[in-house]
């Protein structure tokens, strides 16, 4: 099992044995066939959409913060953005043990219902790689400071 970042406009290129948990207070309606946020369907590709990393939803508290990268003066310097800084603090709250427990136990229930040997996952954010205001980073450091490095999933470097 690999954990991944990624947003939703990379969903149409997941394998199937790629599960996009999303992190959006949030999401797209697409995402979940649209119906409800907890609806969960498999695309025309077999991959298995609707399921919600909510551990990982930015809290309420958050919301506003954000004005886009356009209104952002901390662009230059994401370590000062108060969005990100609340999300990190938010992220240094969980339990890092519990919650790779908690991608195991959805990994093997995954690999049960879907016959699957294997899956990975990748927690998805709105924004692409480029745009600074994003969950990606506080997210990949935060593994990266738990001692599990996470990188983004990237189709190209995939198919190599």
């Amino acid at each position: 099992m690999r954990i991944y970042t990624s947003y939703f406009y990379q969903i149409r290129f997941f394998p199937p044995n790629l599960v996009p948990l999303s992190t959006a207070l949030w999401d797209p309606k697409w995402f979940h066939d649209n119906k409800s946020q907890s609806y969960q369907f498999k695309d025309k590709r077999g991959v298995l959409n609707g399921l919600r990393a909510e551990i990982f939803n930015p809290e309420i508290h958050g919301n506003g913060q954000c004005r886009g990268p356009e209104m952002c003066v901390y662009t230059g310097d994401k370590r000062m953005c108060p969005f990100l800084l609340g999300y990190r603090i938010q992220l240094n709250k969980l339990n890092f043990q519990n919650v790779i427990e908690r991608f195991q136990l959805l990994h093997d229930a995954i690999c049960a219902k879907e016959h699957l040997e294997d899956c990975d996952f990748a927690l998805i954010v709105h924004e692409a790689p480029t745009n600074p205001c994003s969950e990606r980073d506080p997210i990949q450091q935060w593994f990266a400071d738990n001692g599990q490095p996470i990188e983004e999933w990237c189709p190209l470097f995939q198919a190599l």
